[in-house]
């Protein structure tokens, strides 16, 4: 990368970061695979995105490439990392020890993205005081006590719908920064807090208007 430009605006932002995350997903699986080089046009082929997309998505961060060449692969791989913060470890809290908060606890995306889930909490007795991976499952009732919201990075939110508001709060007056949430309702995201949701009814309603 030979030059950096200034953040996209606020507007464009989350769906050219979306895109660049999709650009990292194809770029781990072909290092995988032993790809050394790579064009536009096999994005285009992998994601379905247009060649001249790729390229305006990319140069809202700076140059990459070689022309006439293409890009190589584990170069564009660590930059677009760097771009996304995910060139470094990041702690996570989860909260919900549950079906779903298992099944994100197990999943390679957390290794490959640099993110480790340094502690857990739940409410359900089944769970407190057990274990997932190693990680002890604390009580939610002593989350101000247990949680040093200065060595985490962002909270996973794993909790059913009415229960998602009263966690945020409860991490926001504890300093965490950023919380990615799953519920098909909207929160009051804290002043001091980045709060995302993963709502699948939404994802479903795209998905449906897309078979027509």
């Amino acid at each position: 990368m030979t030059r950096s430009k200034p953040r996209p605006r606020v507007d464009r932002k989350n769906l050219i970061i979306r895109r660049v995350s999709t650009y990292l997903r194809t770029l781990d699986h072909l290092q995988a695979k032993g790809v050394a080089i790579m064009s536009s046009r096999d994005f285009e082929k992998i994601e379905g995105v247009t060649q001249s997309l790729v390229r305006r998505d990319l140069a809202e961060f700076g140059t990459f490439g070689v022309r006439g060449v293409g890009y190589h692969v584990s170069e564009l791989r660590d930059q677009l990392a760097h771009v996304l913060g995910l060139d470094r470890r990041r702690n996570v809290v989860l909260i919900g020890a549950g079906g779903f908060g298992s099944v994100l606890i197990h999943s390679e995306s957390f290794t490959k993205r640099n993110l480790e889930v340094v502690r857990i909490f739940d409410q359900d007795p089944a769970h407190v005081g057990g274990s997932i991976e190693g990680i002890p499952v604390h009580d939610m009732a002593a989350l101000e006590q247990e949680l040093d919201a200065e060595r985490i990075d962002l909270a996973i939110v794993a909790v059913a719908p009415p229960e998602v508001q009263g966690v945020i709060d409860r991490l926001g007056r504890l300093g965490v920064r950023g919380a990615l949430y799953f519920a098909s309702r909207a929160v009051t995201a804290p002043g001091n807090m980045v709060v995302l949701n993963m709502d699948i009814t939404v994802e479903l309603g795209l998905l449906t208007y897309l078979l027509g």
